[in-house]
């Protein structure tokens, strides 16, 4: 599974993982997109942003980012020797690695969306969405318990703190409101392209759940 920019060679092995997992159980996508081969669950990374941002029941009270190359490359799990080393020379396994770096060049709008990500995972109740150009995720200091992510969509720089935006905005205020849209918000990168991909089937849960007729929100032409 490509990270996007950084080359066709590259794996990482819980974006491979939550790929295969989520196409295959997809609704709306199951039959329209490529999934990778199933890396092992020894494979399988504690902690990992990407996990989280795909397991709606993660459990942990942080996430990691940090990766590092995995230079034995008899380590490497069978499935991805096999792939990779058809390309020997450009072929790389990356790991969670606290001492790593910041492989998917992350940035502060990414980081404030996961830390609310985070929140909501912990405490689906505790998280509260206002709208805001300040793009800070802060405690409440009035003593009611609730953590506030002042946001705005349109303001936000990266791709996947849009994304995560999305999500929490449906999750948290039952809203498509952002998402009335024919432009994907993912472009060349892998991860951003899953999540979306992911975030589409929540909608369509959202929509059949509730019993809204999609064409009321789709956007006239």
């Amino acid at each position: 599974m490509s990270c996007g920019a950084f080359g066709s060679t590259i794996v990482v092995p819980e974006l491979q993982i939550w790929s295969n997992r989520f196409i295959i159980s997809s609704v709306i996508n199951r039959n329209e997109v490529p999934y990778p081969p199933e890396t092992p669950e020894v494979c399988f990374p504690q902690g990992s942003f990407i996990t989280m941002l795909f397991n709606e029941s993660y459990s942990l009270n942080y996430y990691k980012y940090l990766y590092a190359l995995k230079e034995d490359r008899l380590a490497w799990p069978y499935v991805v020797k096999q792939r990779l080393l058809v390309y020997p020379v450009s072929g790389k396994y990356y790991v969670i690695n606290d001492n790593g770096s910041n492989l998917f060049q992350l940035q502060q709008d990414d980081f404030t969306m996961l830390d609310a990500l985070l929140a909501y995972r912990m405490d689906s109740t505790s998280v509260v969405m206002i709208d805001s150009t300040a793009n800070v995720f802060v405690n409440d200091s009035t003593g009611t318990g609730d953590i506030i992510l002042y946001a705005d969509f349109n303001s936000l720089s990266t791709e996947l703190s849009k994304l995560i935006y999305l999500y929490l905005d449906l999750k948290i205020n039952y809203s498509v409101r952002y998402y009335n849209t024919e432009t994907p918000v993912s472009t060349a990168y892998a991860l951003q392209t899953i999540y979306e991909l992911f975030l589409m089937d929540k909608y369509f849960e959202f929509i059949a759940a509730n019993n809204i007729d999609p064409a009321f929100s789709c956007r006239r032409r």
